[in-house]
């Protein structure tokens, strides 16, 4: 009986130590989003064409990148990269190419869904939800 009971705990000790060990939290700190851009505005010109991008400033940690994904699709990532964002030189912008976001500071890129690809992060980055009214790309958190 006391085997059994030993051979229990153990097997029961072995499963806990298998679990996966959860992440820590995301580095990027959680702030308020919740702004709005004319689609229509020349600012955002670059927006009306699938592949094209657009920032806005003193929104988020460290500004938004918008991606237009695709007709209906539009991501909004925070400019904070992921692997020190309390850095002030650490801020993502998209690649020369478009092909992919990268932050020059600690040489890590990202793709388009907010993943890293290459250099030394290892999370995502923040994405913030989007949805368009009319004319208006509404950005918020979720």
């Amino acid at each position: 009986m006391q085997k059994r009971w030993i051979l229990a705990l153990a097997m029961a000790l072995t499963g806990l130590c298998a679990c996966e060990q959860e992440l820590p939290d995301d580095p990027i700190p959680n702030v308020l989003v919740n702004t709005q851009i004319n689609l229509n505005s020349l600012l955002y010109d670059d927006l009306r064409l699938i592949g094209g991008s657009a920032y806005i400033d003193n929104v988020g940690v460290r500004g938004i990148v918008v991606y237009r994904a695709s007709t209906n699709e539009y991501r909004a990532f925070d400019r904070a990269c992921s692997y020190q964002p309390s850095q002030t030189c650490e801020q993502v912008a998209v690649d020369d190419s478009g092909l992919f976001l990268v932050d020059t500071c600690c040489a890590s890129s990202f793709d388009f869904l907010g993943f890293p690809t290459s250099g030394p992060a290892t999370w995502p980055l923040r994405q913030y939800e989007t949805f368009v009214s009319g004319s208006t790309l509404v950005i918020r958190n979720q």
